[in-house]
This record gives C-alpha cells, sequence and structure tokens, in this order.
C-alpha cells in the first residue's frame, strides 16, 4: 500500500494505492489521523489507485468519516475503480458516503494535487 498526502486550496487529500486490507489499515488510519490533527475543512479520500479493499479498509473510512462529521468536516471520497467501488455498492456505503468523482471537485482546487 501506497499513501500519499498532499494540501491544495485548503483540503487534504489522501491517495491511497494498492491493496487496503488488515495489513495496511493502522498505516491509512496513522495518515487519517496526522491529516485530522489539522484541522482542515475538506478531507479528500483518493481511492482511484486502489486494487482490493477488504471489511478493514471499508471499517477505516466509516471511522474516518464518522469523526468528520462529528468534528463539521467534510470527507469526500474519490471511487475507486469498479471492482473496488462494488464493495461499496454491495454494502450500501454508496449511499451514506460522499463520493464525487475526481472532475467533479472544481470547488476544491481542480482534481487534486
Amino acid at each position: 500500500m501506497e499513501i500519499s498526502v498532499s494540501s491544495r486550496d485548503g483540503a487534504s487529500w489522501i491517495r491511497l494505492k494498492g491493496e487496503f486490507d488488515l495489513g495496511a489499515a493502522g498505516d491509512v488510519e496513522q495518515r487519517l489521523s496526522q491529516v485530522e490533527h489539522q484541522h482542515p475543512p475538506t478531507v479528500v479520500l483518493d481511492l482511484r489507485e486502489l486494487t482490493f479493499i477488504d471489511s478493514t479498509g471499508l471499517r477505516t473510512i466509516l471511522g474516518a468519516d464518522a469523526r468528520a462529521r462529528r468534528d463539521g468536516r467534510r470527507l469526500v471520497v474519490i471511487p475507486g475503480p469498479p471492482p473496488v467501488h462494488r464493495v461499496f455498492r454491495i454494502a450500501l456505503l454508496d449511499q451514506r458516503l460522499d463520493f464525487e468523482e475526481g472532475d467533479a471537485l472544481a470547488d476544491l482546487g481542480g482534481e487534486g494535487p
């Protein structure tokens, strides 16, 4: 799992590449925590380069969403490829999380860093 973090126009971007499973969850959680402590108004979680996600990955993202809602922050998720996004649809999380296509993020300064 590769994790990159950057900022642009007040939004913090976290890009995930590879497999988001039990082995990667701790690293992702640590990066999310670091970003959240900076109190950005928006956190963008970019899943476009994920190849796999399991229930641990889903749980990690749900936790980040719950913290964002609690703290008055917006968590935006850019969907991954169809096999990855299918997991969100099966769990009905596509109806709960704030999914935006990358090109729809113009209000956050474009497609990201």
